[in-house]
């Protein structure tokens, strides 16, 4: 069910793995969509270009590659890459580091090439999950803001909460979402699927995952919220179509109580 978002970031990467956010987000949010993506997957088809040094499929300028991202939303695994001729100064272990990626959907090496200077990585890991390696998380807050907005619209057309007929969903202010980074690391959720009404306004908890030995791709929904903990609330303000973030739990949000 696409009812909730799920996040958690690797600081040291920049690596991002997510539930609930899909390619539609992605291409929505960020600044700008590569002009050049190199195709990760296990088998190469002679439907696309091939490259004759990495016998990799490659898909060239913005608007083709966000036709076929959109045409092939599933098991979409990719890098960018630019400028074009980069691909022939690759070597062995450079592309070895690719195959690693498209097969392990994790990193050998560096997921952020000199050569390549990709801004990307984008793995499909499972139903509804990626991991994506962002050389600038402020690309990675417009997703989630496209993401959310997505959600939260998609959620009040099916619910129709009863104080309202209808409402369209702004996008959230510059730099809310920054307020998250303290907890990022630690597995958030987007319970869209626990949302409310109250004071006219759309309300949607944010929880805290519970701990697990598990990496997160083997979790389950149930077992993610299982003594999920509520930290914060995104509130929609539908009159003034405005959003409001509120800390529930200030413990959260300190740093030091997390080392």
């Amino acid at each position: 069910m696409d009812d909730y978002i799920f996040i958690h970031l690797e600081s040291i990467v920049n690596l991002i793995y997510s539930r609930g956010i899909n390619i539609s987000d992605f291409l929505a949010g960020i600044l700008h969509v590569p002009t050049n993506i190199l195709l990760l997957n296990t088998e190469t088809t002679d439907d696309l270009l091939v490259d004759n040094h990495t016998l990799l499929n490659e898909i060239n300028g913005s608007k083709e590659i966000e036709a076929y991202l959109k045409q092939h939303p599933d098991k979409q695994n990719w890098i960018d890459f630019s400028p074009k001729e980069s691909l022939g100064e690759l070597t062995a272990n450079d592309i070895a580091d690719l195959l690693y990626l498209g097969h392990m959907k994790s990193h050998l090496g560096a997921p952020f090439s000199y050569k390549m200077q990709n801004d990307f990585v984008y793995l499909s890991v499972g139903e509804n999950q990626v991991k994506t390696y962002y050389r600038r998380l402020k690309n990675f807050y417009l997703v989630l803001n496209a993401s959310i907005v997505r959600h939260a619209q998609q959620t009040f057309d099916k619910h129709h909460f009863t104080w309202f007929k209808k409402i369209k969903f702004e996008s959230l202010p510059k730099g809310m979402l920054r307020q998250l980074i303290p907890i990022l690391g630690e597995g958030l959720i987007f319970a869209f699927d626990q949302s409310f009404e109250q004071n006219k306004e759309v309300r949607i908890p944010i929880l805290i995952a519970s701990d697990s030995n598990l990496e997160p791709t083997f979790r389950s929904k149930d077992s993610l919220y299982n003594k999920a903990k509520q930290v914060a609330l995104l509130k929609y303000q539908v009159k003034d179509k405005t959003w409001k973030f509120t800390i529930t739990d200030n413990q959260a949000f300190d740093t030091d109580a997390l080392y």
